[in-house]
């Protein structure tokens, strides 16, 4: 018994008669005869009674076209469910990300995509990097988003496929009101004794900040600390000091109102898009992960454009709130 079998053996009994079944499945009428006694031959049925001169469903012709037409739903089912998958109007996408992206710039990428595709149900968890690299190992997300402060081919850990998402020079984020706001650029000399609105020790940007300060033997005031640039810039708003900003944080709410000053040498803010390895990414992930990728160049753009050559900084930029 083959599903061709019972193609023909549905449609003559949806049509009545081989010539309807035939002309349904476009087929010639032999190949359709052949078909239903090569069926009954390998059910050991009659499906038909032929003493009439036309095909009569038998008793069991009956029964067994109920659990068919049961079969074909479903056939029917599976078919409209891959149209769907591939049309992106059905599926889960599960995501993992640290706080730099997750409280503005993801969202309103989520927003963005299920007007497109509403039927697609997102789950954002908020993680900080580790944690993040830890699920896109163990197959829990479909992706993540993660600090990621080496080189795309160095990037070493079972089980995860790194690709780069962005690299980017962080800037110092004031108050107009500070007195280097009217700097058009800023150096380590210049925030020396500063007092300085850090990211929390745990996290791979302040990492890379200690090494340069350290480097240079510059001390900065360390007043407050946090692991989300978003309350950093909070705090810096509120006249606590200053410190250093991305361009996705720098196009939120929190930011709105500070002076943004390119610092030099540059601290690059890397990321990457972490997914399992033996977990390929669904059509609904690759179409999300493109989305991201097309407002994080619309964002790094704009960031790229306040910046000016300069012999120690390597970028610049006007002074006005990044919107």
């Amino acid at each position: 018994m083959n599903i061709r079998q019972l193609e023909a053996y549905r449609a003559v009994m949806i049509a009545g008669s081989v010539v309807g079944a035939a002309e349904l499945l476009e087929m010639s009428q032999p190949a359709v005869t052949r078909l239903l006694q090569g069926l009954e031959r390998d059910l050991n049925l009659a499906l038909f009674d032929r003493r009439s001169g036309r095909l009569v469903p038998t008793q069991e012709g009956i029964l067994l076209y109920e659990e068919v037409e049961k079969a074909f739903v479903s056939v029917d089912r599976i078919s409209e469910i891959a149209r769907d998958l591939k049309s992106l109007d059905v599926g889960t996408l599960s995501i993992a990300s640290l706080p730099l992206l997750a409280l503005d710039f993801i969202p309103e990428a989520v927003a963005e995509f299920s007007k497109m595709h509403p039927t697609v149900k997102v789950t954002i968890h908020v993680q900080m990097s580790s944690k993040v690299e830890e699920w896109a190992a163990a197959q829990l997300i479909d992706f993540g988003i993660a600090d990621f402060p080496f080189e795309t081919s160095t990037f070493e850990r079972p089980g995860i496929q790194a690709d780069e998402f962005c690299s980017t020079p962080y800037m110092v984020a004031l108050r107009a009101d500070h007195p280097l706001a009217t700097r058009s650029a800023l150096t380590l000399d210049d925030l020396k004794g500063e007092r300085f609105v850090d990211l929390a020790s745990t996290t791979v940007g302040r990492h890379i900040m200690d090494q340069l300060f350290l480097s240079r033997r510059v001390q900065r005031k360390v007043v407050a600390e946090t692991n989300i640039v978003a309350l950093n810039a909070k705090l810096i708003a509120a006249g606590m000091g200053l410190g250093f900003i991305d361009p996705f944080t720098a196009q939120g709410a929190a930011a709105r109102d500070l002076v943004l000053i390119p610092f030099g040498p540059a601290i690059p803010m890397r990321l990457a898009v972490l997914h399992p390895v033996h977990r390929p990414l669904t059509l609904v992930a690759r179409e999300f992960i493109a989305l991201l990728k097309q407002r994080r160049n619309a964002i790094v753009a704009r960031w790229t454009a306040r910046q000016v050559t300069s012999p120690d900084v390597g970028s610049g930029g006007s002074l006005a709130p990044f919107r």
